[in-house]
């Protein structure tokens, strides 16, 4: 028996395969400055400041200190914490300025410092 023969296989030319346009993307952001990426804050950020350097100016105050004294007494100071917590607070919510204020004398140095020792290890977005 013989088998009747076989059309030849048509060979198709190869489909052309839709290549997508190479997608364009964006340009990446201008960097920021030095100093706007060491010292830039957020609202929650600044709100934080302000509170610590409130509660430190609310210590010194409260302490009656001055940087050219060469004295300190331990126990003298934990007395007047004790003698002068509720009256201090009390006057902490009437002039509640001057704690921020003398507390942001010692705070915002450091924290300055801070961002900078920080700033060579900090990812940028």
């Amino acid at each position: 028996m013989t088998t009747p023969p076989t059309p030849p296989a048509e060979t198709a030319a190869p489909a052309q395969a839709a290549t997508p346009p190479p997608s364009v993307s964006p340009a990446p952001p201008p960097r920021k400055s030095f100093l706007a990426r060491t010292f830039s804050l957020t609202i929650g950020q600044a709100f934080s400041l302000l509170g610590i350097s409130t509660l430190t100016g609310f210590f010194v105050l409260a302490f009656d200190f001055a940087p050219t004294g060469t004295t300190f007494d331990l126990g003298g100071a934990v007395t007047a914490i004790f003698n002068r917590a509720f009256t201090a607070i009390g006057w902490a919510f009437d002039s509640f300025w001057k704690p921020a204020l003398a507390g942001s004398v010692f705070v915002l140095p450091i924290w300055a410092l801070w961002r900078l020792i920080q700033m060579p290890f900090r990812k940028e977005p």
